[in-house]
């Protein structure tokens, strides 16, 4: 069933997936505000914004905020990435109503107290310390800022110690101003629920959002990875080692056989890099590869550690099996696994209502409307070997590819 749109009388949109069937109910208010939005002062604005507006509104305390989340049960959260912010809900239906009212206070009511924007940046600094401790965040960081150089996607999205601890007040007041506006938000509900209340305190919440200037939109600037390669030291058992290649964008047409190739090279047990890397030569305990999509470009990247006297031996491991993809088409069995793969992380994920309210967000963002779960079914189906040996090729990662290694400094 097609999204069901509203529109409240304050104008903000709002996109309905009903499903009788379902106990609970999930909503999500999508802010398109990014990081890659931000300018370098600004570094982790969006981020840190997101912790801020859990921490008070002229009718409820931080404390009272969290009293009332745990009193819902469910899970109530946000989360920030390079192109949006979504703040959620996900409570039984019957709590939907008071889900709504108090998603609706944090969005359009914050305070940004200043005792709690202090404290708060000190939370933050220590998340990004957390960050810098932990290995497999960093040399992904740092393969970010090898593949996209000086665009803004290079940025950590927790911004750094050093732009976090200069916020103020108004700077964060400026920003929450030019970004949660109804120009710039949209609501989704999946689940069980009943319109009628819910509009009614929808309407309410929302009530004093104000009017914006057109939404963001990705950077200007021209979406070249840099393809490069950096390796600094640092005291650790093992060499962290990632590979960058080119991605394409979210709503690209050979968006579902690139996908398709990252299962086969990197996805599951059976991946190509799982039984060369682990099972046959026994060179690390995990290896995989992923992909991220925005709106205009995207990475593949491949992760995985090792002793550092193996590093060779995996790096070259790792390159064979890229050129393996320019040179060899998948077998009917391959691709068959692949496709069986990728449509239950697709089919099985639908059956949760909160990756349900995330697909809805995702498809107005990037498509601006549903995209049917039979299309997306459609497009794996009629996905050839020979349109996955043409994408190889055509993003031809073996000469476009960025590397980023982190440990000790001698072998």
């Amino acid at each position: 069933m097609a999204y069901i749109k509203q529109v409240l009388a304050n104008g903000l949109t709002v996109y309905c997936d009903p499903l009788a069937t379902s106990r609970s109910v999930a909503i999500g208010a999508w802010v398109r505000a990014g990081s890659r939005y931000e300018t370098a002062v600004e570094a982790g604005m969006t981020h840190f914004l997101e912790h801020m507006c859990f921490k008070g509104t002229p009718t409820r305390t931080a404390q009272q905020i969290a009293n009332e989340m745990d009193h819902l049960g469910g899970e109530m959260n946000a989360f920030t990435s390079q192109e949006m912010t979504c703040f959620y809900a996900h409570v039984l239906s019957e709590n939907a109503v008071h889900a709504a009212e108090l998603l609706g206070d944090l969005l359009t009511r914050s305070v940004l107290d200043p005792e709690e924007l202090s404290r708060e940046k000190s939370v933050v600094i220590e998340e990004i310390a957390e960050s810098q401790d932990d290995p497999e965040d960093l040399v992904i960081q740092q393969l970010y800022e090898v593949h996209f150089g000086n665009h803004p996607l290079a940025l950590p999205i927790l911004g750094t110690e050093a732009s976090v601890s200069k916020f103020s007040r108004e700077d964060v007041q400026g920003y929450f101003r030019r970004n949660y506006h109804r120009e710039g938000m949209f609501l989704t509900i999946s689940g069980r629920f009943s319109w009628p209340p819910l509009r009614e305190s929808l309407e309410r919440a929302f009530a004093d959002i104000p009017e914006g200037e057109t939404a963001a939109s990705p950077s200007p600037r021209d979406f070249r990875p840099a393809f490069s390669s950096r390796e600094t030291p640092k005291d650790l058992e093992q060499v962290h080692v990632a590979l960058g290649m080119s991605g394409l964008p979210v709503a690209h047409r050979d968006q579902t056989a690139l996908r398709l190739l990252n299962v086969h090279l990197g996805g599951g047990m059976s991946s190509r890099l799982f039984q060369e890397v682990r099972e046959k030569r026994g060179l690390a305990y995990s290896i995989y590869s992923t992909g991220q999509s925005f709106a205009d470009g995207g990475i593949v990247r491949i992760a995985a550690s090792t002793r550092p006297s193996k590093k060779g031996e995996l790096l070259s491991i790792l390159v064979d099996e890229l050129a393996r993809l320019q040179k060899v088409p998948l077998t009917g069995e391959e691709l068959v696994r692949a496709k069986n793969q990728l449509k239950s992380s697709l089919l099985i994920g639908l059956e949760s209502i909160l990756t349900r309210m995330n697909k809805m967000g995702r498809d107005i963002l990037y498509w601006g409307e549903e995209v049917e779960t039979d299309r997306l079914e459609r497009w794996i189906d009629d996905a050839s070997s020979e349109d996955l040996l043409r994408v190889a090729r055509e993003q031809d990662w073996i000469s476009r590819r960025s590397l980023s290694v982190l440990g000790p400094e001698k072998e």
